[in-house]
């Protein structure tokens, strides 16, 4: 064994006793949080004034909405037809260390007909990519995985928007994604150009989803954003204190997560509904009519909760009854799963690309070009990887 754990003994124990001393300091905090949540309640317009001076400095805090920002609403009762469709993706990225030059995006889907005596029905579409406009870039580098995560993405968008087409039609219908709805390409690469491709190409399959009638949300499992926290905080500044220094810390909040905040929800209750402040999202979404809002679902039972981050577009939430559909059809799927929804959970298995089936893909790939007279062989160093059982990994998401 490499890692030689009986020379990580005592870090590990510091390790935990960290932890536990971190968790009771913000236990200790926390009271102090929720009380600005109840003193806000629904927000006035001198919150609001904080707000827009906020933004203007591109704080990534959370809007409040009409809503009062401590409610709990309870969880809708759930309808006896329903149909919930997922999908998730995987890839693997170019390796110059392979046999060939190439990348590969499977994306698993499944549509769980509640009310319906059959089994769901599930899918997965993968596709390898290889021609030089699919690897190089224009200036001749090799394409980035930002690019590759980006085509991903779009392609879980578009086949959850392909299978709510077709069963819309049939009841009413909620889409699925393991994640936000936000896409972050902006944070992540300088290209413009790429940019505007990607986020064009996302919101016009947002524009399908919509004209499906299905209603649509992304889930995201132990969420570790401060979105609310920033708000409380920016609640605590006089309007004059508004500026960058203050808005990059939390100050008496910091460490503390939306997720602890919320942990007053019981199992089956969501919070109020908040805009995402992020840039991306009111320069980029709100003009397109998808404006992302979030709130967060106790997708848990007693004894144990599970506090999940939703988000949805403003069409969902701005028509209360597809957004307690979304609530309900989320909480549902998590009573057979324990805290997270029953058909990420699957979608992602069908996805999923293991070592196993890559190797047996690269096989598939060397033999192809065998039959074409080519070599066909992994560099030494994947070869020394592969004798000393780096080939263990997975290929996830």
């Amino acid at each position: 064994m490499a890692l030689e754990l009986n020379k990580l003994t005592h870090a590990v124990e510091d390790l935990g006793a960290n932890a536990a001393q971190r968790l009771i300091e913000l236990e200790e905090r926390l009271p102090a949080a929720q009380a600005v949540l109840d003193a806000i309640g629904v927000a006035d317009d001198e919150l609001h004034r904080k707000v827009n001076a906020a933004l203007n400095f591109r704080w990534a805090g959370a809007i409040p909405t009409d809503e009062p920002v401590n409610a709990a609403f309870p969880l809708p009762p759930h309808p006896a037809r329903l149909n919930v469709i997922a999908a998730d993706g995987s890839q693997i990225y170019p390796d110059r260390h392979g046999v060939s030059l190439y990348y590969l995006v499977n994306v698993g889907s499944i549509v769980f007909r509640h009310g319906l005596p059959e089994a769901p029905s599930t899918a997965s579409q993968p596709e390898v990519f290889f021609e030089d406009a699919d690897l190089y870039e224009e200036d001749g580098g090799q394409i980035p995985s930002v690019k590759i995560d980006a085509e991903r993405d779009l392609r879980e968008l578009r086949e959850l928007a392909r299978l709510a087409a077709a069963e819309a039609t049939t009841a009413p219908t909620v889409t699925l994604l393991d994640n936000g709805l936000l896409l972050y390409i902006t944070l992540q690469v300088p290209d413009q150009k790429l940019i505007d491709e990607v986020i064009g190409a996302y919101l016009a399959q947002l524009d399908a989803l919509q004209r499906s009638g299905a209603a649509s949300a992304g889930v995201v499992d132990r969420p570790r954003a401060a979105s609310v926290i920033r708000l409380l905080r920016l609640a605590t500044l006089a309007l004059n204190e508004i500026g960058e220094a203050e808005l990059r810390t939390l100050g008496p909040f910091q460490h503390i997560t939306d997720g602890m905040l919320f942990g007053f929800l019981r199992p089956g209750e969501r919070s109020a509904l908040f805009v995402n402040a992020s840039p991306a999202n009111l320069d980029r979404y709100r003009p397109r009519g998808h404006t992302i809002y979030l709130f967060y679902l106790n997708a848990g039972r007693p004894g144990k909760d599970s506090i999940l981050r939703v988000e949805v577009p403003e069409w969902i939430a701005q028509d209360r009854a597809r957004l307690d559909l979304v609530h309900t059809a989320i909480y549902e799927q998590c009573r057979a799963s324990d805290g997270f929804p029953y058909v990420l959970m699957r979608a992602h298995e069908l996805a999923v690309v293991t070592a196993g089936e890559r190797r047996a893909f690269d096989q598939m790939v060397s033999g192809a070009l065998i039959r074409r007279g080519l070599h066909a062989g992994i560099s030494q160093k994947a070869q020394g990887k592969a004798w000393t059982g780096a080939g263990k990994r997975r290929y996830p998401r």
